[in-house]
């Protein structure tokens, strides 16, 4: 989920995660929550549904169009913002209550980095090692750059791990420099 992660947005998100946890509903307000992402991921989307011209009946019906399975209490979390003028929240919200209920499940996500794209296979041995190094379920989101060379860069959260060729070329020249 691309875009800026605000402060406010955490707020919100463990807010939503402590109401989601009371009712056990992780997985109806993880839906809720990446439908609330999407209707406001773009400025102009946030300017119409903000604007004069939206009464509380068309907001509604738009936010059910989106998410025809969503409760009234996930509508009211729409409404609350929408209220506020808060919906340009809803990526940052989206980020940080993903992140928090993966927490809440022992996932962790890595991205990895190829020069060449992964098979599934390799991909599945991947997930298994990296689960194995962290005691969490790993997922794996995959890119390709062909300007590391080869060799795979992950990155876990705050956490780089970087074995690709152009890396270790890179130290190998600064030895060799340091010898002479």
């Amino acid at each position: 989920m691309a875009g800026t992660r605000d402060v406010a947005g955490a707020r919100y998100a463990n807010a939503v995660l402590a109401l989601a946890k009371q009712e056990g509903n992780l997985d109806g307000w993880a839906a809720a929550v990446a439908a609330l992402g999407e209707l406001t991921e773009r400025p102009a989307f946030v300017q119409a549904l903000q604007g004069d011209g939206m009464t509380d009946e068309k907001f509604q019906a738009i936010v059910r169009r989106v998410s025809p399975n969503i409760s009234q209490t996930q509508l009211n979390l729409f409404r609350l913002l929408r209220r506020k003028s808060r919906l340009a929240l809803g990526p940052s919200i989206a980020s940080f209550f993903q992140d928090l209920l993966d927490e809440e499940r022992g996932v962790a996500r890595a991205v990895v980095t190829t020069a060449v794209d992964l098979d599934a296979e390799r991909r599945a041995q991947l997930e298994q090692k990296l689960s194995a190094q962290t005691g969490k379920r790993v997922t794996v989101e995959t890119r390709v750059d062909p300007a590391i060379l080869g060799g795979v860069v992950v990155r876990i959260g705050d956490r780089l791990l970087d074995g690709s060729t152009r890396t270790r070329l890179r130290h190998l020249r600064g030895q060799l420099e340091r010898a002479l």
